[in-house]
C-alpha cells in the first residue's frame, strides 16, 4: 500500500531522486531541467487556454527568474511558451547569464536569449518594489522562478522586492516547484514568500506543500521530469499524498451473499451521563460506513440514555456508577470476545472517575482486537500511554487533535503545531501505534515512520462531535476487516470528503456532526454506483 499513494518528498529526498536518476539513466541534469520546464510550460498553457481574459491585462507571461536551477526552469518554460506564440517577458533577479558560465541555468538562458517574442529585462540590481511593479504591470500571467527547494535563509534585497511586487500584482500567478520564500520541508515562509494561484511542482509534491495547509501555493500540479521517481530506501521513511482512486479501491465491498456478520461487529466503549451524543455519533458512523453490527458499552446511566436514542445499535454496560468498577475490564473483554467483533473504539464521552485511567490503560494493553483510542480515552492513558499501547496484542490506533497529541507526547500544543509530522512520527515509534493527528491536512503515521497526508482542508469539520464520527468510521472499517493502516487512511479521506459534501448542502458554518454519518454513507454510495464519475 505504501507505494500506491503518490510520494511526498523532503528537500533532501528530492535531491537524492535527481542524483539517482542521473546516475541510473545516464541522462544529463540539463535534460531533467528541460523536461521540468517544458512540463511547467504545458501546465501554464492549459490554464491560459481555459481561463477568461482579465480586463486591463495584456496577454503576456512575465517570468521572474533567479540564478539557480529554479531560474533555469523558468528560462525553459519561457522558451517553450514563446515557441507556441505566447508573448513572454523574462525578468532577471540575479546575474545567472554570463556567456562563459557552465551552469544548467546559464545554458538554458543562452538557448532563450534573442528569441523572437521574448523580452529580457535585467533587474538584478532593482532593490525597490516599484521597479518590479512597473515591469510586472498588466501581465496576465506572472511566473515565480526565483528560488527552488534549496532555499534555507530569509529572503532579503532584490528577491524580497520582487516577491513583494509579485504579491501586489493582479495577474494570475504561478510558482515553479515551490513558491519562492517557502521552506520546502515545513511550508512556512522564510521572511516573505510569494502567494500564487497555481504551483507546478517537479517530480513529486514537496513536503512543505503537503503538511502545511496555508502555504499560499494555490492549486498544486505535479509534472514529470522524464525519469522514474525512485527514492533510495535509506532516506526513508517516506510520506505519501492520499489518492482517491487508491482509497476507493481499498474499501470493503458487500457481496451478494453478505449478512450482518460479514460486515463485522464494532464495539464502542463510549458515553456517560450527559455525554451520550459522542457515543451515538460514533455508533452511527460505524454503521453508515458499513459495519454490520455496533454495540455501545457505557455506564448504566449512559446506557439508559442511549436506549432512548439508538435504533440500529445495541447497548451494554460496564459500570453501574460513573466510574470503572473491579469487573469493568472483564465485562468489556467479554463483549469484545463475541462472534464477529473485529474492532473496538474507546473514548468518546467516557467518564473521568478516578478508576478510569487504570481501566483505559488495561484496555490499551490487553484487549485482543484492534482498538481505536480517542478523546477522553487518550487523556486517561496519561504519561504511560506509549508503554500501554506498545504492550498491546493487536493493532492500536490513536486519533488525537493537537492538544491531545501534546499531552501524549509531553510537549506543548505549539510544539506539535510547529512540527506535526515529527511529533507524530516520534510518538508512533515510541508507542507502536498508528497515529492519526487530526486537523487541516490530517496525518496518518505508522510506527515505522511511513506517513500519509489527507488532502482535505474542510472548515465544516470544525464542529463538536466531528472527531467522534471519525472514530466510528475508522472502527467500522476495521470491523469490516481492513488492515489498520489502510483503514486509517481510508477513514480520514472519507471523513474529509463527507465534510465537504455536508458543507455543500448546509454551508461550512451550518454543518453539525450529526450530518456527517449520513454524508459518509453518501460518499460511499457515490463511489460504488456504476454511474459514478467522481474522481
Amino acid at each position: 500500500m505504501t507505494t500506491e499513494h503518490p510520494l511526498v518528498l523532503s528537500r533532501a529526498q528530492m535531491r537524492a531522486v535527481d542524483t539517482r536518476a542521473v546516475a541510473l539513466t545516464g541522462l544529463p541534469s540539463l535534460l531533467l531541467m528541460e523536461n521540468a520546464g517544458r512540463g511547467a510550460a504545458e501546465a501554464i498553457a492549459r490554464r491560459i487556454a481555459s481561463a477568461p481574459g482579465r480586463p486591463g491585462h495584456e496577454p503576456i507571461v512575465a517570468v521572474v527568474c533567479g540564478a539557480g536551477n529554479n531560474g533555469g526552469d523558468g528560462f525553459v518554460l519561457a522558451r517553450h511558451l514563446a515557441l507556441d506564440g505566447v508573448p513572454v517577458r523574462v525578468l532577471l533577479a540575479a546575474a545567472a547569464t554570463a556567456t562563459d558560465a557552465a551552469t544548467d541555468a546559464a545554458v538554458m538562458f543562452r538557448a532563450l536569449d534573442g528569441m523572437a517574442g521574448v523580452q529580457v529585462v535585467d533587474l538584478a540590481s532593482a532593490g525597490a518594489e516599484d521597479e518590479w511593479s512597473v515591469a510586472l504591470d498588466s501581465a496576465a500571467v506572472i511566473v515565480d522562478a526565483l528560488f527552488g527547494t534549496g532555499l534555507r535563509a530569509g529572503v532579503t534585497g532584490v528577491a524580497a522586492a520582487a516577491i513583494a511586487a509579485m504579491n501586489a500584482a493582479t495577474g494570475f500567478k504561478v510558482a515553479i516547484d515551490i513558491p519562492s520564500g517557502l521552506d520546502a520541508d515545513s511550508g512556512r515562509p522564510l521572511g516573505v514568500a510569494v502567494r500564487v494561484d497555481l504551483t507546478v511542482t517537479m517530480g513529486a509534491r514537496k513536503l512543505g506543500l503537503a503538511v502545511e495547509p496555508e502555504t499560499g501555493a494555490g492549486d498544486v500540479e505535479v509534472v514529470g521530469i522524464g525519469v522514474p521517481i525512485d527514492p533510495p530506501a535509506e532516506l526513508g521513511p517516506y510520506c505519501h499524498w492520499l489518492d482517491e482512486t487508491v482509497v476507493r479501491a481499498s474499501l470493503p465491498q458487500r457481496g451478494g451473499g453478505a449478512h450482518k456478520g460479514t460486515g463485522g461487529h464494532l464495539l464502542v466503549v463510549a458515553g456517560s451521563a450527559g455525554k451520550t451524543g459522542a457515543a451515538l455519533l460514533a455508533a452511527r458512523a460505524g454503521l453508515r460506513v458499513g459495519a454490520g453490527l455496533v454495540t455501545v458499552a457505557s455506564t448504566a446511566a449512559g446506557q439508559a440514555a442511549l436506549d432512548a436514542k439508538v435504533v440500529e445499535a445495541m447497548t451494554a454496560t460496564y459500570a453501574h456508577g460513573d466510574d470503572a468498577e473491579p469487573d469493568s475490564f472483564a465485562r468489556i473483554a467479554a463483549l469484545a470476545g463475541r462472534p464477529n467483533v473485529r474492532a473496538a473504539a474507546l473514548g468518546p464521552g467516557i467518564p473521568l472517575g478516578p478508576a478510569m485511567p487504570a481501566l483505559c490503560q488495561r484496555l490499551a494493553r490487553e484487549l485482543g482486537v484492534p482498538l481505536v483510542v480517542d478523546a477522553d480515552g487518550l487523556n486517561l492513558l496519561g504519561e504511560d500511554a506509549a508503554a500501554a499501547l506498545r504492550a498491546a496484542p493487536a493493532a492500536r490506533l490513536v486519533t488525537p487533535h493537537p492538544g491531545e497529541m501534546a499531552r501524549l507526547a509531553g510537549c506543548s500544543t505549539a510544539d506539535v503545531q510547529a512540527d506535526r509530522l515529527g511529533v507524530a512520527r516520534r510518538f508512533a515509534a515510541a508507542s507502536g501505534a498508528i497515529v492519526v493527528l487530526k486537523g487541516a491536512r490530517t496525518l496518518v503515521v505508522a510506527p515505522d515512520g511511513t506517513a500519509f497526508v489527507n488532502p482535505s482542508v474542510e472548515p465544516a469539520l470544525a464542529t463538536a462531535g466531528s472527531g467522534d464520527v471519525l472514530t466510528g468510521v475508522l472502527g467500522g472499517l476495521l470491523a469490516q476487516g481492513m488492515n489498520p493502516l489502510g483503514a486509517a487512511c481510508a477513514a480520514v479521506f472519507v471523513h474529509g470528503r463527507a465534510g465537504t459534501l455536508a458543507s455543500e448542502a448546509r454551508g461550512s458554518s451550518g454543518v453539525i456532526a450529526g450530518d456527517l454519518p449520513e454524508a459518509v454513507a453518501s460518499v460511499r454510495a457515490a463511489w460504488t454506483s456504476p454511474a459514478s464519475t467522481d474522481s
